[in-house]
């Protein structure tokens, strides 16, 4: 085999692993030990995460383009953590059309409850990396990122 087929080959040998890998942290996350244990799945705990980290609420369009998922699914989703009081919807105070997510405090909480089983599941993970190989991997996966988003 040439050159060029390697690359090919390790090329897409790298995309599979990468899929195997997401599917592979989103059985984890949806599993008892992380948001599963609280009737989540883990890309509602994502979703909950931006808010969260956001501090101030987001609308549903900035939402699904920081999580990469149509109105529709976003729609959905929202709609399960309201229902489930993880969630509210409130008017923007400047432009009445748009309305904004916020987290309540039950899903401010959730966040701070599932702080540590994370902490452990990524120390599990990352245990035999070095601090400079994981920011290296960061680097990596952050490139490849950004090829993908454009």
């Amino acid at each position: 085999m040439n050159n060029l087929n390697q690359d090919t080959e390790q090329r897409a040998s790298i995309i599979n692993m990468v899929i195997r890998i997401n599917n592979l942290l989103i059985k984890h996350g949806n599993s008892d030990r992380l948001a599963g244990a609280y009737g989540l799945s883990q890309q509602q705990w994502t979703l909950l995460g931006v808010l969260f980290r956001s501090g101030q609420g987001m609308t549903m369009t900035e939402l699904g383009k920081n999580l990469l998922v149509t109105k529709a699914n976003m729609t959905g989703m929202i709609d399960r953590l309201e229902r489930d009081g993880f969630v509210s919807r409130h008017p923007d105070q400047f432009d009445r059309r748009v309305t904004k997510v916020m987290l309540t405090e039950k899903g401010a909480q959730f966040m701070r409850e599932i702080e540590k089983p994370r902490d452990q599941f990524s120390s599990e993970i990352f245990g035999d990396f070095t601090p400079e190989e994981s920011q290296q991997f960061y680097n990596y996966l952050e490139r490849f990122f950004k090829k993908l988003d454009t």
